[in-house]
């Protein structure tokens, strides 16, 4: 970890290095109603642009790094009804060259922003129309002395280009303000809320922009992906994540820009007491607020101040609600609002007051009283083909969709969309649209109308991340994963500092392990998200994804630490179900490892422990997936003993409903290993018809990749083989005709074929056939030679029967050659192989032959597996040959009590033999028994 921070580190500083000491060119043109003003020569930018006011001028200073001379000289006023004059000039405390524009009145705004392709800084400079205007009208022919006003909004900028826009109508239009302006490089480096993405220093070199430079590599290529891996992906567990839903810009906007309450001081009683009140509100001294208020209504009960007063009073309500959040203060809020609608149905804060009551029902959220609040404002005659009438509807389209009421919701859509006369309106309608069915899980109609969105509105596309995100998930939850990765990779390289983005980086990188691509781009994109996005809530499956790839080269101590912080990990998340995430992400780093007993006992606690879960299924087939994946280790390392235990250990619990086709043909490997020939064929048989059913089907695509199925014509050898043992001999031949590519068999059992055939021409009387196919076998097998050794003895065997001696011990011989070449060959067919060559060479009477094959099998395997037999046998042959003393070193050497009867044996015969030595030397003392024994 450390040395792939270090890495980035220099990669960053190295970025940062290339990008100061880069030079910067400037231009400055008029382009229809702006003055553009570009900088370009940077990839990326470290500016400061600011407002100021000196000597009755207003003026805009930007600072920037590394101008040329000649892009300085080029930098020159020219006509225009924006700036007065532009001076350059080096900025000597830190180097950085300042550009001072002087504006030619107060009413010119300007407007930043970046380009990518090219790297372009701009700055626009136009007349903001809107620079005075309120948020909501005075109504015509009333003078009133307390102006209701809303204070100015300070807004984030989209990096695209704005043009100035007319004067606005209402306070739900549009307005172009960018008080404040920060660095257009700020706007992604800042957290604006709780909860939002922390950045790291990566984020302020290469990885700020999300051009395609950046994502090749997590690109994946038609010709990389893989069906198997696909379908392999059904047994994955995934999350799902939140949807993302763009909040209403003009209920933001209301938020932002609370009224503001303004009386003109008068030299009257009541108009110093209405200051007073409007102090007490200011500083949010509700309690004393509320009480002079009512004295003052009291006390006034005709004055001209009652109305601003009455929506004072529910303002301040309101704000008590948002302290204490309490239904009574809600209530209360909501009530005083109506109450000063009713009274005051024409008042300049009517128009806001009724749209708000709808929107703070549906936060809170009550989404039936929203639906009625919503209809009351849009059939109101005073709000008559004013924008919030279009907000309204759109409102309540959206509460609709959240009782579920679909349909009502996507009419009242459609119609906003075909009948409002602003483009934004038509947009947003078009946009949620894809968000309703999406919510609904009609995810092939969100996508449609995605699709059907973005292509109408093109320009807006920046504005509704939802339309790449959503699509993305919504193909991923319908399997269409190659475009589920396209959409993500949209959504990250056009809203990289999203609050989703890091969602949608993991995903990407789980939708790469899903198409079947290389694992290290998997992995990739999970560290891209860390390391993105940082220690964030948000970055927490995409590190349990790490943390369970890596457990499989884990030591013990590592893998226990690494269980506790994916622990830690997942109750940071808020994610759902994402403790239920974090145990399968475990399981999976112990299966990985081989340890599925393990990863079983982790899955059935967690299950025990939470059985209710909306997705236990999840969990339960993980279980089941691990106890099958036991089993085939089981059978694959020869344990059969184990995979019976296994079956029979899960068989009333996990497996009690086995609807797996490989599970029988392991259980059948297992009984037929054990000698129980009966159940061995009627587990195969099983296998053979579930096989059949499937066959041509697409769940026999399914299974093939999900199973561990054997292949047609290794499931008939192995019922011919069981036949065969059974003594079932034509059932046994018939079989092993049905094998159709023999060549396709796995080396074993291309020989094991061969085997069984020439036992079964043996059994028919056509010896010459049967010795014919093991021959064949010998002449042209090019496969593992330690596989060939049970035929070449059994074609041995088979030659010796047939009085082909010469022919036998050549096979003999070859079996020795490839014992000596191969550690691998099976040792208990070379030691009978070195018997049978001795005993024929013994029968011929060629004893140091027979020797030779004894030494040969001691050498190589005694010290092992003690050949007591051998050994016996070898110094019977010395013996025989009256070299006493060989014999008797050779049988000095048993050991073990595996050896006590052949050592006592051969103790045994040298004793009778020394008896008959001395007998001998005996009878020569007498000379009479020595005339005998001459004759003899």
């Amino acid at each position: 970890m450390k040395t792939v921070n270090l890495i980035s580190f220099l990669f960053v500083l190295t970025s940062l290095q290339q990008a100061t000491a880069a030079t910067i060119n400037g231009l400055v043109k008029n382009q229809g109603e702006t003055l553009n003003f570009e900088l370009s020569g940077q990839k990326n930018w470290d500016y400061d642009l600011k407002r100021i006011k000196d000597k009755n001028q207003t003026k805009v200073q930007l600072l920037v790094n590394s101008l040329t001379e000649d892009s300085v000289s080029k930098i020159k006023n020219i006509e225009n009804p924006y700036v007065q004059s532009i001076t350059v000039q080096k900025h000597t405390a830190d180097g950085k060259w300042l550009i001072e524009f002087v504006l030619k009145n107060e009413n010119v705004d300007t407007f930043d922003y970046l380009t990518d392709q090219p790297s372009k800084l701009i700055v626009d400079f136009y007349v903001n129309e809107n620079a005075q205007d309120n948020l909501i009208e005075k109504p015509e022919g009333k003078d009133k002395k307390a102006k209701i006003t809303a204070a100015p909004k300070v807004v984030a900028k989209p990096v695209a280009k704005k043009l100035p826009v007319k004067k606005s109508n209402s306070e739900f239009d549009e307005t172009p303000e960018m008080a404040d302006r920060k660095p257009a490089q700020a706007d992604f480096l800042s957290v604006e809320q709780a909860g939002g993405i922390e950045t790291s220093s990566l984020l302020k070199g290469r990885l700020n922009d999300g051009a395609d430079a950046f994502l090749e590599r997590f690109v994946i290529k038609d010709i990389e992906i893989n069906e198997k891996s696909i379908l392999k992906s059904d047994n994955n567990y995934y999350l799902k994540f939140p949807m993302l839903e763009p909040e209403f810009a003009f209920w933001d906007k209301m938020k932002a820009n609370p009224p503001v309450y303004q009386f003109e001081p008068a030299k009257t009683e009541e108009n110093k007491q209405v200051r007073l009140i409007k102090t007490l509100f200011d500083k949010k001294r509700f309690q004393v607020f509320a009480k002079t208020a009512e004295w003052f209504e009291n006390k006034y009960p005709k004055s001209e101040y009652l109305e601003s007063i009455a929506f004072m009073k529910s303002d301040a309500l309101l704000e008590q609600w948002k302290q204490n959040k309490t239904d009574k203060a809600f209530d209360e809020a909501k009530q005083s609002y109506v109450q000063a609608l009713q009274k005051y149905p024409t008042s300049a804060l009517a128009e806001r007051t009724s749209l708000m009551l709808a929107m703070l029902d549906l936060d809170k959220p009550d989404y039936m009283a929203a639906i009625r609040r919503f209809n009351t404002h849009a059939e109101n005659p005073n709000f008559k083909d004013r924008l919030s009438a279009d907000y309204a509807k759109m409102g309540q389209a959206f509460a609709f969709s959240k009782i579920k009421r679909l349909e009502e919701a996507v009419q009242i859509l459609n119609k906003l969309e075909a009948e409002s006369k602003n483009p934004q309106i038509q947009a947003e309608a078009a946009f949620r649209r894809g968000d309703f069915y999406f919510e609904d899980k009609k995810f092939v109609e969100a996508v449609a109308n995605y699709k059907a969105a973005l292509k109408k509105y093109p320009a807006s596309e920046g504005l509704f991340p939802n339309a790449s995100f959503n699509q993305m998930e919504a193909n991923f939850w319908t399997k269409k994963y190659k475009e589920a990765h396209q959409s993500g990779l949209d959504f990250v390289a056009k809203f990289h500092t999203h609050p989703h983005a890091p969602y949608a980086m993991t995903r990407v990188g789980e939708l790469l392990d899903i198409l079947g691509a290389e694992q290290s781009k998997a992995v990739g994109a999970y560290l891209e998200t860390f390391f993105r996005y940082g220690d964030n809530p948000k970055t927490i499956v995409a590190r349990l994804h790490l943390l369970s790839t890596r457990m499989k080269s884990m030591k013990e101590e590592e893998l226990k630490q690494t269980s506790a912080k994916m622990d830690d990990l997942s109750k940071k998340s808020d994610l759902p179900n994402v403790d239920q995430f974090k145990t399968v992400m475990i399981a999976d780093g112990y299966a990985k490892r081989g340890d599925q007993q393990k990863a079983i006992d982790i899955l059935a606690n967690f299950y025990q422990q939470n059985p209710t879960r909306p997705d236990s299924k999840q969990v339960t087939r993980r279980i089941m997936n691990n106890i099958y994946d036991q089993i085939r280790s089981f059978s694959d390392a020869g344990k059969f003993k184990d995979v019976l235990q296994t079956v029979q250990k899960y068989s009333d619990t996990w497996l009690n409903h086995n609807d797996r086709i490989d599970t029988e043909y392991f259980v059948g490997l297992a009984y037929e290993s054990a000698g129980d020939y009966e159940v061995a064929l009627e587990k195969f048989l099983k296998t053979q018809k579930s096989m059949l059913e499937i066959k041509g089907t697409d769940k026999e695509k399914w299974v093939s990749v999900t199973e561990s199925l054997p292949s047609e014509d290794n499931l008939n050898l192995h019922i011919a083989d069981v036949n065969f043992q059974m003594r079932n001999f034509q059932q046994a031949y018939q079989q092993l005709e049905k094998i159709k590519a023999p060549h396709l068999l796995s080396e074993a059992d291309q020989i094991k074929r061969i085997q069984m055939a020439s036992d079964l021409y043996e059994q028919k009387g056509d010896s010459d056939t049967a010795m014919r196919y093991l021959s064949e076998l010998v002449r042209v097998w090019n496969g593992k030679p330690e596989l060939a050794i049970g035929a070449i003895l059994r074609l041995a065997e088979m030659q010796s029967k047939k009085g082909l001696t010469a022919d036998a011990q050549k096979s003999l011989e070859k079996i020795m050659d490839i014992a000596e070449a191969n550690p691998k060959a099976n040792v208990r067919d070379v030691i009978k192989a070195a018997n049978f060559s001795a005993s024929l060479y013994q029968k011929e009477n060629k004893l140091d032959d027979a020797a030779k094959r004894y030494n040969f099998v001691l050498n190589k395997y005694d010290a092992d597996l003690n050949l007591s037999e051998e050994r016996y046998k070898l110094g019977d042959i010395y013996f025989k040959k009256g070299e006493v003393k060989k014999a008797e070193t050779t049988w000095s050497q048993f050991k073990g009590d595996g050896s006590k009867f052949w050592a006592k044996l051969s103790t045994d015969r040298l004793k009778n033999s020394q008896w008959k030595d001395d007998y001998k030397k005996y009878l020569k003392r007498i000379p009479a028994m020595s005339q005998i024994e001459e004759q003899k």
